[in-house]
């Protein structure tokens, strides 16, 4: 054998031996292994066996070679311990991997005579070359990196226009091979032109509502990072506002004296553990009122200039009623809570404060306390939209994971309507008479409000569906809410010392003023605002001209 025509044989042994020895790092199950090792010293063999001589040993070395093509990939989903994924770095791995093979056996099929053999010794070269590329591609499309993403795309496209070359084929097979040509040059072009015109960065502006129904129908992707982002900062609010609760019956207790970004809005715990400025040891002549709530009372504020809906109507109050004595608007409101955390934290937390009246506005996180009147139907998360090289194919990839999930998610709540039979005796209502007890018990007037959510049971269904991809239980969580709308009600009327607030008109249903199904943009805050305003004028102006209301529960 001359020297130049052992220079090809050893750089081909070179790349068997690297291929053998990442074969091994990799874990690749034995029989891969084998195969890769039967298949490179095939081709090695034929390479120095002279292709005049030795016609049958090539037939031979080409049957080897296929049948270790095969059994290469194969055995990739015969690991024990997850078994094999078309995601993760260590796919592009095994890409590289099939990519050195195929580069031992294509010299070895330019060396034979016949070209009946030669076309046979290409196909499994072009079998382990496409096996590596379809790995590389959903490797890098998992992992989401552009770049290596791109590079694939054009690694696949020069094996198809090699392939349609290199290989006679029928007219569909031909068409076949045209068409996916087509498609891997056009995706990144047809990707560039549809693209949103706006993308999220790290700090998203809020001003530009990507929260919002009509932004979202255009743009699915832009709505999911949003989401992301917001988790992110509840995570933030979690981590800067938040410390455990001593007693361990409270989720958590806001951290005295903290202070936290919340988006654009800034957030101030006062020394006493309420979101706001310090309130003082002693009330004086002041009218004190507390709101107690959820994260719906504690405000999901998005902009520098956004408050909740408690400091909106203090300042309603001041400007509007120009009381003759101080008015506070204590905002009690706590993310997680539900009604009976904050009626564990009545006697401690509230009732210290000397309050004249206590505003309740409570109703998604209690929603499980009516099981009894609306058996829940426990369902799965959605699924997350993912950035991926191409939106195009991210936003596909969304769209079809969210038809699934949807057609899995049939509610037995569909099938068997519930009953709205005893809605007065689930224990939601039984922890609403607690409240009135203690308030009454106190000599505080309590005022009461129904839930008001971003839709409701008249609302576009498409509308529905939007909130159902991250809300999944949306349509139990719309018949909840007009259960505990009945509960409110129905105390309010049992009890008419009791003062009920319907905050349903201008605010139930209309999503243009909630930022997801139930947290309120500023127009919502300001609605409830003025709702609350409405509903408690009258009780201010009867408490305020009593003859000893300047010395009231001093």
């Amino acid at each position: 054998m001359k020297r130049t025509a052992s220079i090809p044989v050893l750089i081909q042994a070179l790349l068997i031996g690297c291929a053998m020895v990442m074969s091994i790092r990799a874990g690749m199950p034995w029989p891969g292994t084998a195969g890769l090792g039967l298949l490179g010293a095939s081709a090695l063999a034929a390479e120095l066996t002279p292709a005049a001589r030795g016609e049958r040993f090539w037939k031979w070395g080409m049957i080897v070679a296929w049948v270790c093509t095969l059994v290469v990939p194969v055995s990739l989903f015969l690991e024990k311990d997850e078994g094999f994924t078309f995601d993760g770095y260590v796919n592009a791995y095994y890409a590289v991997l099939a990519w050195l093979i195929a580069a031992v056996i294509l010299p070895t099929s330019n060396r034979t005579v016949s070209p009946a053999l030669q076309a046979r010794w290409r196909v499994p070269a072009m079998i382990l070359a496409f096996f590596g590329g379809f790995l590389w591609l959903t490797s890098s499309y998992s992992q989401n990196l552009p770049a290596a993403f791109h590079i694939g795309l054009l690694i696949n496209l020069i094996l198809l226009i090699l392939y349609r070359c290199w290989f006679r084929m029928p007219a569909f097979a031909i068409q076949g091979v045209n068409t996916l040509i087509l498609l891997l040059a056009g995706l990144p072009l047809v990707d560039l032109f549809i693209r949103p015109p706006y993308r999220l960065d790290a700090h998203p502006d809020p001003a530009k509502k990507y929260y919002s129904y009509e932004n979202a129908k255009r743009n699915p992707g832009g709505f999911a990072s949003w989401q992301a982002h917001s988790l992110q900062q509840w995570v933030l609010l979690e981590n800067n506002l938040y410390r455990s609760d001593p007693a361990g019956v409270l989720p958590w207790r806001l951290k005295p004296n903290s202070h936290t970004l919340l988006f654009q809005s800034r957030i101030s715990i006062n020394s006493k553990g309420f979101r706001g400025q310090d309130i003082h040891e002693e009330k004086g002549k002041a009218y004190r009122i507390v709101a107690l709530g959820e994260s719906t009372t504690f405000g999901i504020t998005l902009n520098a200039e956004d408050k909740p809906w408690p400091e909106l109507l203090e300042q309603m109050i001041r400007e509007r009623l120009k009381p003759g004595r101080p008015v506070e608007v204590i905002n009690a409101g706590v993310p997680s809570y539900d009604l009976k955390h904050n009626l564990y934290r009545l006697p401690t937390d509230i009732l210290p404060l000397k309050p004249d009246m206590i505003i309740s506005y409570h109703g998604y996180n209690g929603f499980h306390l009516i099981e009894k009147a609306l058996p829940l139907s426990y369902v799965k998360a959605p699924p997350m939209f993912e950035e991926r090289p191409l939106r195009l194919l991210a936003n596909c990839e969304y769209r079809m994971k969210l038809i699934c999930f949807k057609q899995l998610l049939t509610a037995k709540l569909f099938l068997h309507p519930p009953s709205f039979s005893n809605p007065l005796e689930t224990a939601y209502a039984q922890t609403y008479r607690q409240l009135m007890q203690l308030a009454q018990t106190n000599g505080i007037r309590l005022v009461l409000a129904n839930y008001s959510m971003a839709v409701n049971d008249r609302s576009d269904p498409d509308v529905i569906e939007f909130y159902r991809a991250v809300f999944p239980a949306v349509h139990w969580q719309i018949k909840a809410n007009a259960v505990h709308s009945m509960i409110v009600q129905g105390l309010a009327q049992e009890h008419p010392e009791v003062c009920f607030v319907d905050t349903h008109p201008h605010l139930d249903g209309e999503h243009q003023k909630f930022i997801d199904l139930c947290h309120f943009t500023q127009e919502g805050d300001r609605q409830l605002a003025e709702t609350f305003f409405a509903g408690i004028k009258q009780a201010l102006e009867t408490d305020w001209s009593r003859p000893d209301s300047g010395s009231a529960r001093q």
